[in-house]
């Protein structure tokens, strides 16, 4: 059970390209997970996912966890963090065990001798496991996505989804922690985290498409019957609509920002050909003057080309027919006529999710840019009853870097 109040508590720690979000919840015996405290700041030091300049994304993350505390009005000390970045890739493996018992009845050891085999990976120098995720058992080539022990069957099989990112890329916001005197207490992939925030228990069964559109990375992942199958990341997001803009448009980056928010949309309609708009000075005099319609044909062709991306992907994994319906988050989420877009490419129903199954403020919980953050409080529940269950203290970070979390479905 919950032995205190700190016990009781789970942050979430998000640090994207364009912002810093920190999310403080309290867990019942129950594990339900309400909201008390929220911090949020600007991301300096972070491209494409990844920290470039230790000292402003010190400064923005000590900003954001601050509100947080005082928001929630309490001292943290630990977080759930959420890592992205190209450098993050998945895969998955096959192990199998041949059943050596007389009767040919599957037991708990085998099932420890079959997951053993299939975690025999091959990793590149230097990499880590993140997550490993269970997809299902085979018996004699029939796949069951319940535990086997007990079936008969001469042969025994399993299929594992692995997250795995590079240890020095994954240490570097860690170590930025220390210095905060603040403990990882466990990592996630934020493609994963998303998935676990705005999906119900229906559309994990069913086969959704999750796309979390950020400012320099786009995170997706596939959940089918019940689990995560499939997961990766794009090194492309909103801050790359934006250059697009500026480029094509000869706008400073901010100005593009700007103009992308204000008149900015993923598709170009008849009302808007041949549009153009005046832009005010502060004089109230006319600046400039922006062609809408340009504007939304580079914004389109960019977005295109992200959605066209992750299809591609699927098409590549097989995994195609396992989707029946797509769900985007993340800031690029707002983007007017996104879902229109993304069903044109995708072929499938879209909608924009938000948290499902959360208690808290509305102002947090139903915008889709907070997926990954609100997803990391779910981890951290399911984490820390993982570990409670199995009765065992909390590992230092030092140590449990050998051993990236397992995930087991």
């Amino acid at each position: 059970m919950w032995t205190s109040k700190q016990d009781s508590l789970v942050t979430a720690l998000e640090i994207g390209t364009s912002k810093v979000v920190v999310i403080v919840a309290e867990v019942n015996e129950s594990e339900a997970i309400n909201i008390i405290g929220f911090g949020q700041s600007r991301s300096r030091g972070v491209i494409k996912g990844q920290i470039v300049d230790t000292k402003l994304a010190y400064d923005d993350i000590r900003q954001a966890i601050k509100d947080a505390e005082e928001k929630a009005d309490r001292e943290l000390h630990q977080v759930y963090l959420g890592v992205t970045g190209q450098h993050v890739t998945s895969s998955n493996y096959t192990g199998s065990h041949a059943i050596a018992s007389l009767d040919r009845c599957i037991t708990g050891e085998d099932l420890e001798d079959v997951m053993a085999n299939a975690r025999r990976f091959n990793l590149s120098q230097g990499q880590h496991m993140i997550h490993v995720i269970r997809q299902q058992f085979m018996v004699d080539g029939r796949a069951t996505m319940h535990s086997p022990v007990g079936l008969p069957g001469s042969d025994l099989a399993v299929v594992l989804h692995a997250v795995q990112g590079y240890k020095d890329r994954l240490q570097r916001p860690v170590q930025l922690l220390r210095k905060m005197k603040l403990e990882a207490e466990n990592l996630a992939f934020n493609g994963l985290a998303s998935a676990l925030a705005v999906l119900n228990p229906t559309q994990k069964a069913d086969g959704t498409l999750v796309i979390d559109l950020g400012g320099g990375t786009t995170e997706y992942a596939v959940c089918s019957r019940g689990v995560v199958c499939h997961s990766g990341v794009i090194a492309v997001g909103g801050d790359h609509v934006t250059q697009d803009i500026a480029t094509g448009l000869n706008y400073t980056f901010s100005r593009a920002e700007d103009l992308k928010i204000k008149f900015g949309s993923a598709m170009v309609t008849e009302s808007v050909r041949g549009q153009v708009r005046d832009i005010l000075n502060e004089t109230g005099l006319t600046d400039h003057r922006v062609n809408i319609e340009n504007l939304r044909r580079i914004m389109s062709e960019r977005l295109k080309e992200t959605f066209a991306i992750v299809g591609a992907e699927l098409d590549r994994c097989d995994m195609v027919d396992m989707v029946q319906s797509v769900v985007l988050c993340g800031g690029g989420a707002y983007t007017p006529d996104i879902c229109t877009l993304a069903e044109k490419v995708l072929e499938l129903p879209v909608q924009v999710g938000a948290g499902v199954n959360l208690h808290g403020p509305s102002s947090i919980i139903e915008r889709p840019e907070y997926a990954t953050a609100l997803g990391l409080l779910k981890f951290g529940v399911f984490d820390f009853a993982r570990r409670r269950e199995s009765h065992t203290d909390r590992v230092p970070w030092s140590q449990r870097l050998k051993n990236l979390l397992r995930i087991e479905q």
